[in-house]
């Protein structure tokens, strides 16, 4: 398996290299199948969880060699300046905080690990942002993607099914979930932890609306709805809950977003809720009453319980964990790295404890108050210039759809943050964080988008 891995991995990589354009085709293949050649090695190695970011970096640096140094700094720079110095901050604090990390603990592995977390989405804004030059061409994308996440669904279902193939299992142990009064296995599918199965089958849902919503031709709201029913139900087999909520978050801003912006709720929106509420009713109470479904409603029942638990997990996870980090390292952070996934590896475990497991606690232990306060300051500049681009697209009336995209592609993003605040550990991914990264590209390039189409029009 590791001769076939790496022979893939090559040519994928040399790709890249020469053609900086596959990338994004890269870092699909590699980023669903680094996980299943993982399972099938003796011995399961970590290594495999940062495949995806070799081809990342190798087509960066391809991309980067035509642009030059200029290229890093347009995607956030050449269309605003609200920018600029909250992200030259937040770029001098990572490198103090690296050095901290260096001289406490003495490896300069764990302020990499700090890096990469921080890094890697933005670095992936900027492939994302030259790579996306017209709506059709990020559609396609997404349609590659969509199509590898109903894969990824079909693949857990089977695993609940009792397919016990190597590559349905968990890596190491399994994750076992004692709710309902009774014990519930998280299905994995292909990848390698529920968890990060359950992001990807969300995200799958969350475009499949964005490519709904940005369609030319007549649409199936019923197929539709079918479609996010079982994907919703996947997300349930795996056990994490707070993927069904990102989901739900996404769709509620969504069709309220789409009512400001065009100052009446479309009835496209309405239908589509109301077509995906009804099929999921009818899933739940008609199909799946009891008997063979039984085991399903146990773990649907366990996932519609997020709502009651989302207040209480905000506070545990969102807001103590600053107070948590506050006492372990007090108000300068305790070193970049120390809080992200896989520093226990390194022996930091015992200074972050469980302050890292909220995103702003991760922030606090690593960066300390100053760095909440660049990365606060950084996100509300960030929430100005993504509205101004909300309204340069609601301004398109030529082309509507510019704005259900725009639109889609902020709360999806705006959703995540919301997770991140609860679900450090997920996010740091390599996967993840690239996909983030390219699709956060995709938004801050639709200036560049519009302008290439205006000038193509021409």
């Amino acid at each position: 398996m590791w001769v076939i891995f790496s022979a893939l991995l090559f040519a994928v990589c040399a790709l890249s290299a020469f053609q900086w354009r596959f990338t994004l085709t890269g870092v699909l293949l590699i980023g669903f199948t680094q996980d299943v050649f993982r399972k099938l090695v003796v011995g399961e190695p970590r290594i495999f969880v940062v495949m995806v970011g070799v081809v990342f970096a190798i087509g960066l640096l391809s991309l980067l060699s035509r642009k030059g140094s200029v290229g890093l700094t347009e995607p956030f720079l050449k269309w605003t300046s609200d920018l600029r110095l909250p992200l030259t901050l937040f770029i001098v604090l990572l490198a103090v905080q690296f050095f901290h990390s260096l001289f406490r603990f003495g490896s300069p592995v764990l302020g990499i690990i700090g890096l990469l977390s921080y890094g890697a989405p933005f670095l992936a804004v900027v492939l994302g942002y030259y790579w996306a030059n017209n709506l059709h061409q990020v559609r396609q994308f997404f349609k590659v993607y969509v199509s590898i996440g109903i894969f990824v669904a079909l693949s857990v279902a089977l695993s609940f099914q009792g397919y016990e193939w190597g590559i349905f299992k968990e890596v190491g142990a399994g994750l076992k979930i004692y709710d309902m009064g009774t014990v519930l296995m998280s299905h994995a599918g292909i990848m390698r932890t529920g968890e990060i199965a359950a992001w990807h089958i969300a995200t799958t849902a969350c475009l499949l609306l964005v490519l709904f919503f940005t369609e030319r031709r007549n649409r199936s709201t019923l197929l539709l709805a079918v479609f996010i029913t079982l994907l919703m139900i996947a997300i349930f087999l795996t056990g994490r809950r707070k993927m069904f909520m990102l989901f739900s978050l996404f769709f509620v801003f969504y069709i309220f977003g789409s009512a400001y912006f065009r100052r009446g709720l479309a009835i496209g929106y309405v239908i589509a809720g109301g077509g995906i509420m009804l099929v999921g009713w009818l899933v739940v109470e008609v199909i799946f009453p009891g008997g063979y479904g039984e085991s399903v409603n146990n773990y649907i029942a366990r996932g519609t319980t997020v709502y009651s638990a989302a207040t209480d997990r905000f506070v545990h996870l969102g807001i103590n964990p600053i107070f948590w980090a506050y006492n372990r390292v007090g108000l300068f952070g305790g070193g970049l790295g120390v809080g992200s996934q896989g520093a226990g590896y390194y022996s930091s475990i015992a200074i972050a404890g469980g302050s890292s497991e909220g995103g702003l606690g991760k922030i606090m232990v690593e960066l300390g108050l100053l760095g909440l306060i660049i990365m606060a300051w950084l996100g509300l500049n960030g929430l100005r210039y993504v509205y101004r681009i909300l309204k340069l697209a609601a301004m398109q009336r030529d082309e509507p759809r510019w704005l259900a995209f725009v639109l889609g592609l902020t709360v999806f993003l705006f959703v995540n943050v919301l997770t991140f605040s609860v679900a450090t550990q997920l996010y740091g991914d390599m996967f993840i964080l690239i996909m983030l990264g390219i699709i956060a590209g995709f938004l801050l390039g639709v200036p560049r988008m519009i302008v290439i189409s205006q000038q193509r029009a021409y």
